[in-house]
Parts: structure tokens; sequence; C-alpha cells
């Protein structure tokens, strides 16, 4: 069985980090994580997560330049891109590989630089996005209703994913189900 490529998508607060965490740990799905670039500084978070190489805007941008970060967004100030020879590492090592991506430019490159790539919109209501990021206690009001305004405009992106799966409030089980459901149907 080849190996896939599984990206995550929707709004900040959705909950595809929590989905993510989840699927990760299903050994059934052989999934690797798709570590990407950063310039943002390096959270104690971090060091578990390993999900970052930490690079300077200089160094992001020349790797931009060489075709090795092919799907970047800027976003809170700092730049965040995806690996490409990390992708091709964890399809050459027979694993799955799974990456969460801006909804709008970040599914689009993913597609044009791997276009067998399977691709998950996840969304949610937007009260409920709106209090997942009250409760995370990381932004200001006004950052969150900015970041409300911008996912009612990342929402009308969900047509262009292969799947679009609701995260209910309080109960990201159930989407993490009908994604791991949808997977393994993909992988057969």
């Amino acid at each position: 069985m080849k190996p896939k490529i599984f990206i995550i998508s929707g709004p900040a607060g959705v909950g595809q980090g929590t989905i993510i965490k989840e699927l990760l740990q299903n050994p059934t799905l052989n999934l690797r994580w798709i570590k990407g670039y950063t310039t943002r500084a390096e959270r104690e978070s971090d060091k578990k997560e390993q999900k970052y190489n930490f690079v300077s805007v200089a160094e992001f941008k020349a790797l931009e330049k060489s075709g090795e970060i092919f799907e970047s967004t800027f976003f809170n100030n700092h730049y965040y891109g995806s690996s490409k020879s990390e992708v091709e590492k964890i399809i050459g090592q027979g694993k799955n590989a799974i990456r969460d991506v801006d909804p709008v430019d970040g599914g689009k490159a993913f597609r044009k630089a791997f276009p067998k790539a399977v691709q998950f919109f996840v969304t949610a209501d937007l009260k409920d996005i709106r209090q997942r990021l009250i409760s995370r206690g990381q932004n200001r009001p006004d950052e969150i209703e900015d970041r409300i305004k911008f996912a009612e405009e990342e929402l009308k992106h969900a047509k262009f994913y292969d799947y679009i799966v609701t995260n209910p409030e309080g109960h990201p089980e159930k989407a993490v189900a009908e994604i791991e459901k949808i997977i393994k149907k993909e992988l057969e």
C-alpha cells in the first residue's frame, strides 16, 4: 500500500491541533507529523512536541526560494511553512504524513506540490470557535474578534477540500472518529 499525505485545515480555534494529536496516537493509521519551519520564538511546549524547525526570517526566505518550503503563511507576525524534504522523508519510510495548514492558501499549495494529498476541512459553529479562543487565554478580545471575522472568510474555502468534518464543541472524539474512518477508507 502506497503511503498517503493527509492535510487537516480549518479556522484558528476549530480544534485541528487536538484532532491531529489524537490521530497520531492511533498506530493503525501509521501517521507521522510533517515537521515544518517557523520564524517565531521557541516555546517550552515546542521542545516536547518538536513540530517546527526554528529559523530566522532570512533563513526562512532562503528555504522558500530553494523550494524546501513549498507552502507558507504569515500569521501573528511570524512565518510558518511546510518542508518538502520532510514530506518526502516520511513517504520514503513507508509512513503516512499529516500536517495542518492555513485553510486559504495552505491547501492550494499542498495540492499543487502533492496532488494526491487527501485534504480535510474541519469546521465548527462560530460561537464555539469564539469560546475556544477565549478559553485558550492567548489573545486579547480585539484579536479574538479579528480571528472570528477571518474565520468567516476561511469557512468559505471548505468547498475546495476533499472532506468537511464538523468538530462539535466538547466532543472532539466525534471528529477524530470520523476522520479516522475516512483515513482508513483512503488507505484501502
